[in-house]
């Protein structure tokens, strides 16, 4: 026989395959029962070879040089003597250490089968025979025997048969009986971490973005992932290579010209080059792109043969091309046909509009260039698409639009509602200007409803809701199309939702939710979820919140939708859950991608969440609580005193920022933000908590209780259930101070009560070591409660682990002197004191901050921003 067929070609350097638990090639120590057949098959390019012959030579070091009988097939060996003489010659020669004798070629399987049963004993141990390029196999009656080998398989014989498509013999078989062992393009191909390690054996390094942009064309395979290092080496821009390269790179065209289409039949090669342009097809839609009535077959064909065509679809009823043999089809059609690839794209829009896909047709649409197709679709489908997320694809289709169909109100409408839930508010402000005369007198229903929508939708971005709210409530029963209807519930209530009108809100938001999940309006449910998580908040009800933001991340991690300005809020609800619940890590991280993914297209309220929780998480978690602190301030001194700010947010977040000043020692800055909390919340208890906070401070303790016992005793009514928390542990450390023992355990336990439903540990550990002091005797007493209490005082270091109550004035003013090299005597001169005034006040600030000396309190006040 010539020396290739049982020559076995060395496994390439450059690109080495890693083996993994799910690509497996034999071990020599397998018993009798393991799989007798193993069957490599992927397209041209995945490292077949490469893996079986590092294998090969891996078993060969281990059970000695005859383990491993290696065979190159090719058309030759359709010719069953020709067949038969390679195998056993290669037998010979690995057996006899030279070439050895080759038997005359055998017209009969069984005659071939027993001559190499008796080269298989001439081996001691288990042997090989590895059948590389199977797939060249095709004769009917070299298949027989093959067949029939498999049949009457010598007992120490194993096979691994490699090629590039389905190997035509019989192996169900062997599959039922649990003996064969499969190896397929999945495999094979290259996780996104072994694509990072191929390429970086061509010395590049990409970014995580490129990356992932790599990963995403090549999908793991081999050839595409090493023609993309070649065309990687020395550029510049890696972004912009891996965007053209596919079009551009003769290495490219000459490899997948050369091994993946010249082997195909013409009329398969026009099959695939037509049925290119969409992502994925049906046996439908490849029938009106390619004409032909044997679609389906074809498509069955290409994909039980060719690797690179895939089922898909949760029925298995779309075919998927590869995205890397995608790419350059269609460029290919653009560079030779473009006015084809233009006929395509619009008989594929028409296609999935006839079949009620209308993110598809648009993208399609968009691509033919086709502006009546373009009208038509955004009148019937464009809502749909907003409410499906799908923004950019309708942006491009409004750009082939013809003149007369901008000037039309409905469409024009209806791209304004795209402009706003894109962020680009100049646009739709522009687009609007062009649209008054024609929607002013519009007499369609319909225009007057996306009206009233863009109206509401404006109003809520901008912080101010109109009037037109009003409208809207009474226009939205008549309103019966599915899509119109989803948007004005999410419309009319997340503005709700800004008024502070939860109740109608949580109504409006549940109903839309359910509209948007029976038409799988992804955006929209994103939006409800998470709104509805914010919901929750009202009555600090952070399980629910915790499990609706939950789902909100889960399902956006599923739908694409998790780097999308859209999820935001979701983020920001999960952080503040997160740092209620003192979870460190989970809140900082959630507040970063909350920042990370914040775009235009947020509104008002969405945006002065996100950054101030940010503001938050940072000053209890950060490295500089006091930037932290300043730029809390910052985002709430953008707000205007006109603007409509949700009052639930300030009921939050008020708090919040004054507990932040008066633990840095600016009570002037907690003063401010009570006064413009004040503004926003008239009469409320989260108003009333503020001013007895500051009474607290400056030790007003009767006035402070005063105002508490309001909220308490339920004479003031709370936007928020916290705040009645907070009332009742500052109310029980008053009367701790002023030894009322009683009142001190009746507040604490109704503080309890109300905290334990809704695991609100953030107030009790804000509260400090005086609410622990106050704690651990009631601990047994509690009945239910005990475990919320345990879990509580956990949370609760035992000892001051930072700033256990806020400084007074005076000891912020002697905290600024520590610094100096005054003596206590200087001091007190300095201050107008006497000096035990100083030590009193001395040994007040060493306890607050948990330290013994001048010299560790100056450490510990500079740690946490207080000089």
């Amino acid at each position: 026989m010539p020396e290739p067929k049982i020559t076995q070609p060395p496994p390439p350097r450059e690109l080495i395959r890693r083996a993994r638990p799910g690509a497996m090639l034999p071990d020599v120590a397998e018993t009798e029962d393991d799989p007798v057949v193993t069957v490599v098959y992927a397209p041209a390019g995945f490292g077949k070879t490469t893996l079986v012959s590092g294998w090969a030579d891996a078993s060969r070091r281990v059970a000695g040089p005859g383990a491993v009988v290696w065979v190159n097939v090719d058309e030759a060996d359709n010719d069953p003597p020709v067949f038969f003489s390679g195998v056993l010659a290669a037998f010979n020669r690995v057996q006899a250490g030279a070439a050895g004798r080759v038997p005359e070629p055998r017209r009969t399987g069984q005659d071939f089968v027993a001559l190499l049963a008796e080269a298989v004993k001439r081996h001691e141990d288990r042997v090989w025979l590895v059948l590389d390029d199977f797939h060249a196999l095709r004769d009917g009656t070299a298949e027989q025997i093959v067949d029939t080998l498999l049949r009457r398989m010598p007992r120490t014989l194993r096979l691994v048969l490699c090629g590039r498509v389905d190997p035509p013999v019989g192996l169900h078989r062997l599959r039922i009986a649990g003996r064969l062992r499969e190896l397929r393009a999945d495999d094979l191909a290259f996780t996104r971490t072994e694509t990072a390690e191929a390429i970086a054996l061509h010395g590049i390094h990409l970014s995580e973005a490129d990356l992932d942009r790599m990963a995403a064309l090549t999908e793991g395979w081999p050839a595409a992932i090493r023609l993309a290092a070649q065309a990687l080496r020395g550029s510049r821009d890696p972004a912009a290579t891996l965007a053209t390269f596919v079009e551009t790179d003769h290495a490219v065209a000459d490899y997948l010209t050369g091994e993946v289409l010249s082997p195909l039949p013409e009329d398969q090669r026009e099959f695939l080059l037509r049925t290119s342009p969409p992502g994925q097809v049906t046996p439908g839609l490849a029938m009106a792109l390619t004409g032909r009535e044997d679609a389906a077959a074809v498509l069955e064909s290409l994909a039980r043969s060719r690797s690179l065509i895939t089922r898909t679809g949760s029925d298995g009823d779309r075919y998927r091309m590869h995205a890397f043999l995608r790419t350059y089809l269609r460029a290919d059609l653009r560079r030779r046909v473009p006015t084809l690839l233009t006929d395509l794209h619009q008989v594929a829009a028409r296609w999935f509009a006839e079949h009620g896909d209308p993110v598809d047709a648009v993208e399609h649409a968009a691509e033919a260039q086709d502006g009546e197709l373009a009208a038509s679709l955004i009148t019937r489908h464009g809502l749909a698409l907003i409410l499906a997320g799908k923004l950019p694809a309708l942006r491009r289709l409004a750009a082939t639009l013809p003149a007369r169909a901008r000037t039309d109100p409905e469409i024009g409408l209806i791209l304004t509602l795209n402009d706003l839930a894109a962020g680009d508010r100049a646009a739709a402000e522009m687009r609007l200007s062009g649209l008054a005369d024609a929607v002013r007198h519009a007499s369609v229903e319909r225009v007057r409803d996306l009206d009233l929508i863009v109206r509401t939708h404006w109003a809520r971005l901008a912080g101010r809701v109109a009037p037109v709210l009003d409208e809207l409530g009474e226009r939205i029963e008549r309103i019966v199309e599915p899509d119109l209807l989803a948007l004005a519930l999410i419309n009319r209530g997340t503005a709700l939702f800004w008024l502070g009108e939860h109740q109608a809100a949580g109504r409006d938001l549940s109903r839309a939710l359910r509209l948007a999940t029976s038409h799988d309006f992804a955006y929209a449910i994103l939006h409800c979820l998470s709104h509805l998580a914010g919901v929750a908040s009202v009555d600090s009800d952070y399980p629910r919140m915790r499990r609706m933001a939950d789902e909100a991340l889960r399902f956006a991690e599923k739908r694409g939708l998790a780097d999308s300005p859209a999820c935001t809020f979701t983020y920001t609800v999960a952080a503040a859950v997160a740092y209620q619940f003192l979870e460190r890590d989970r809140a900082r991280e959630l507040a970063r991608r909350s920042i990370e993914v914040l775009g235009s297209s947020n509104d008002r309220t969405v945006e002065l969440c996100a950054l101030s929780f940010d503001a938050a998480i940072d000053f209890e978690w950060g490295q500089d609580p006091h930037a932290a602190l300043v730029r809390m301030r910052r985002h709430w001194s953008t707000a205007n005193r006109q603007e409509a700010i949700q009052p639930t947010l300030v009921a939050h977040l008020a708090p919040i920022e004054q507990r932040m000043a008066l633990r840095l020692g600016r009570p002037d800055w907690a003063a401010e933000a009570e006064r413009r909390a004040s503004a926003w919340l008239g009469d409320h208890g989260e108003a009333q908590l503020l001013r007895a906070r500051m009474h607290s401070h400056y030790g007003r303790v009767t006035a402070a209780r005063a105002l508490l016992e309001k909220i308490t005793k339920g004479r003031n009514q709370c936007l928020v259930a916290a705040t009645r928390i907070e009332a009742h542990l500052l109310a029980a450390m008053l009367a701790e101070r002023a030894h009322d023992g009683r009142s001190a355990n009746l507040e604490i336990r109704a503080a309890v009560e109300l905290a334990e439903p809704r695991r609100a540990l953030r107030p009790f550990y804000d509260a400090g070591q005086e609410i622990r002091q106050l704690l651990v005797p009631q601990l047994g007493r509690l009945g239910r409660l005990d475990p919320f209490v345990e879990e509580v005082l956990e949370a609760i270091p035992p000892a001051p682990a930072g700033v256990t109550a806020e400084l007074t004035p005076r000891e912020v003013q002697l905290l600024r002197e520590l610094p100096s090299l005054a003596t206590i005597e200087e001091i007190a001169g300095s201050l107008y004191v006497s000096v035990n005034t100083v030590k009193t006040h001395l040994r007040n600030v060493y306890r607050k901050l948990g330290v013994t000396s001048r010299r560790d309190a100056v450490i510990a006040a500079r740690e946490r921003g207080l000089l």
